[in-house]
């Protein structure tokens, strides 16, 4: 008896599961007419049932992955069943043939019957499967569909929009272009790969095989998928696809050119680097015997055997050649060759880079250290390079030249033992320890045993943060020192007498001013009196800057600050006022001014202090004046002002006036440079703005 003689098998619609046909074994074993079971749903004549139910034998591995379900016959006898199916055409509509597979069941032997594997299992397949009307609406919807998409039977058949809503929308209309074609050419199968959404949002890549069935007019029936997840798959093809588009950018980006040989010299393979070196586009090198990139004359034939043989013990050796550029330049080049593979094929794969301009940098170091090498022992300079042991490892010529030692004298020897005197030993120890590069002068022996003044500078040679070496150069200084010693002395002269002369002013123009009180005591008119006593006045304020000046030991420069407190409380206490109570107060920053400066400035503090006092606080009990020097930014600020009565309208200096004092003011403020402001609001206020002079600075010597 073949296997469909005795099995079960029914033909249901593909939607309704409705029985539309069925075998005569089926009509024995239910018991019933074929006309009471036509028409009725397969689901309604036989109901699942859970394997605690039953006591199965579950030796076959079939048993444990489908469904169970029971019939019960006419004769209400139980006939336990698992389901496999079939889609179909039948009478040119979409069907399932359905086979009943008996279980065997302790103490039911009846239902022995074997079980054949079907292509299209309910249950345990291990691809989804969906079935889809012709307008794409799901009538089946497999265990393995609802694991891999998430929407149970239920929801995945009651939805209109399922394919709308897990076909990821960038594929929805590639999706639908393959449907199309696959219509329009009546064919009877598509397989097609694209991206799902599943119900928890997931996006995920799907495999699909799809089998269209048409009815005799040509129209689709019915369509049946199976479905796999590729994800892993798509995402490791797309891992390699970077990773080779990584290598091939990598191998491109490489300036130097690699190209594969086979065994008779044809380039199989090119990077973009052949573009840098040769000059030459990789496809038209490709194919090609690599002596199109050597030099004409200097190609040597067995080249590639040599190379060959040396890379089979693969060692990375380099080696240098010559080669050609597209435009016919002939260049050095140098090259590396290792055994390899490609597509299973033994290759050599060359690596050839231009070192033109290596090439030519080491000529050119080479010819910097001849350069340096001449100059080195040419240098009138002396020279001497120590090692890390401060032993000398070579001397120049000028070095022989100031010292006397020849090289095979000296070197060897610690060079601080044999030229530096005892009593400067330890300070040359720490000097030639330094680790940045360092001078000082000293004296130094020769090798007649005379001491020689010279500059020495240490310059060490730092390599990794060490010093490995160091240069000591040294300069005879002997001549320049005794040349210094004399101008010190000439200067140190030159300084007593510009001190003396500056005594010698002081002097005569003290004679001057008792010449003038003199002259003041034996006049009786009191004009001429006070005229003599404002010349008395102003020979003082000039003759105090000398006797600062010969105090100092700056001889050309005067701090102005401590020379206008000391001139204004000598004008405070030589004219006599009737103001009782007049308080100075000074503001002055500690400033140095040239003598052309501070004498202006003396004479101008002379003239309107004495003014303030004079005429300012006529009638007045009391009064306060103010004198402030100060350096704001890059100006120099002399102020000095009063709270008195202020200055009348014809005292104001509009164009010219008649006024002697305001005339010298005004010339004081000429010779100063100075921006002169001179305003009357709630008493005198003279301002100069002006700019330090500079003037070359004199020092007196103190042992002098």
């Amino acid at each position: 008896m073949t296997f469909f003689e005795s099995q079960c098998l029914f033909i249901c619609d593909q939607i309704s599961l409705e029985i539309l046909d069925l075998n005569e074994v089926a009509v024995k074993r239910l018991g019933y007419s074929r006309e009471d079971i036509i028409g009725k749903k397969i689901t309604k004549l036989a109901r699942p049932i859970s394997r605690s139910a039953l006591d199965i034998d579950f030796k076959n591995p079939f048993q444990n992955k489908e469904d169970i379900w029971v019939f019960t016959t006419k004769t209400s006898e139980k006939m336990v069943v698992q389901f496999t199916s079939h889609m179909i055409n039948y009478a040119e509509r979409p069907a399932k043939f359905v086979v009943a597979h008996y279980l065997n069941t302790k103490g039911n032997k009846s239902f022995s019957d074997p079980i054949i594997s079907s292509k299209l299992g309910i249950t345990n397949f291990p691809l989804a499967e969906i079935e889809w009307t012709p307008d794409l609406k799901v009538v089946r919807w497999s265990k393995k569909a609802e694991e891999l998409f998430g929407w149970s039977e239920q929801e995945a058949i009651s939805s209109d929009t399922l394919l709308v809503d897990f076909v990821y929308p960038d594929d929805l209309e590639l999706v639908r272009n393959n449907l199309e074609n696959t219509l329009s050419n009546k064919q009877l199968d598509l397989s097609i790969i694209n991206r799902n959404i599943t119900k928890q949002g997931k996006v995920i890549h799907c495999e699909w095989y799809n089998s269209l069935l048409y009815n005799s007019k040509g129209e689709l029936s019915s369509v049946y998928s199976l479905v796999h997840d590729v994800t892993n798959r798509i995402e490791a093809r797309e891992k390699l696809t970077r990773s080779m588009k990584s290598y091939l950018d990598l191998f491109n980006s490489i300036n130097e050119a690699i190209y594969l040989l086979n065994k008779d010299g044809e380039i199989l393979e090119v990077n973009d680097g052949v573009k840098f070196v040769f000059g030459y586009e990789p496809d038209e090198v490709l194919g090609k015997n690599y002596r199109v990139l050597g030099a004409p004359g200097k190609f040597d034939p067995g080249r590639l055997q040599k190379l060959i043989r040396n890379s089979t013990d693969r060692k990375n050796i380099k080696y240098e050649g010559w080669g050609r550029k597209k435009n016919g330049e002939v260049f050095p080049t140098e090259f590396s060759a290792n055994p390899g593979t490609y597509f299973g094929q033994d290759v050599l794969i060359i690596i050839e880079s231009d070192v033109s301009e290596r090439k030519q940098a080491e000529e050119n170091l080479k010819h910097r250290e001849e350069l340096f090498s001449e100059l080195f022992k040419s240098s009138p300079i002396g020279i001497a390079l120590l090692n890390n042991h401060k032993e000398v490892e070579m001397i120049n010529d000028g070095f022989e030249h100031i010292f006397g030692y020849s090289e095979p004298e000296i070197k060897g020897l610690e060079l601080d033992k044999v030229i530096v005197p005892e009593d400067e030993y330890e300070k040359a120890q720490v000097f030639s320890s330094t680790v940045k590069v360092s001078h000082f002068t000293g004296k130094r022996k020769t090798k007649d045993n005379r001491l020689i003044d010279v500059l020495i500078y240490a310059v060490p040679v730092i390599v990794d943060g060490k010093v490995i070496a160091l240069y000591g150069i040294y300069v005879d200084i002997t001549e320049r020192k005794q040349t210094e010693e004399e101008i010190k002395k000439s200067l140190r002269e030159k300084e007593v007498l510009l001190a003396e002369i500056h005594h010698r002013v002081k002097n005569n123009l003290a004679v001057i001013t008792g010449l003038l009180e003199l002259q003041s005591y034996n006049t009786k008119n009191n004009d001429a009196r006070m005229v003599l006593r404002n010349s008395q006045m102003r020979v003082n304020s000039i003759a105090l800057v000398h006797e600062k000046l010969y105090q100092n030991e700056n001889l050309s420069r005067i701090d102005i600050h401590n020379y206008i407190e000391e001139l204004s409380s000598v004008i405070q206490n030589t004219i006599s006022t009737e103001i009782r109570d007049v308080k100075l107060h000074l503001d002055l920053d500690p400033i140095e001014l040239a003598i052309t400066q501070a004498i202006p400035c003396g004479l101008l503090l002379n003239e309107i202090l004495t003014n303030s006092y004079k005429h300012a606080f006529e009638g007045e009990s009391k009064g306060k004046i103010w004198i402030s020097f100060k350096e704001i930014h890059d100006e120099l600020v002399y102020t000095i002002k009063d709270n008195g009565r202020g200055l009348s309208a014809e005292d104001i200096p509009k164009g010219k006036t008649s006024s002697l004092g305001m005339k010298l003011i005004q010339t004081l403020g000429k010779q100063l440079n100075a921006k002169t402001s001179i305003t009357s609001e709630e008493g005198a206020r003279f301002e100069f703005r002006f700019k330090r002079a500079s003037n070359p600075t004199f020092m007196i010597n103190n042992s002098s």
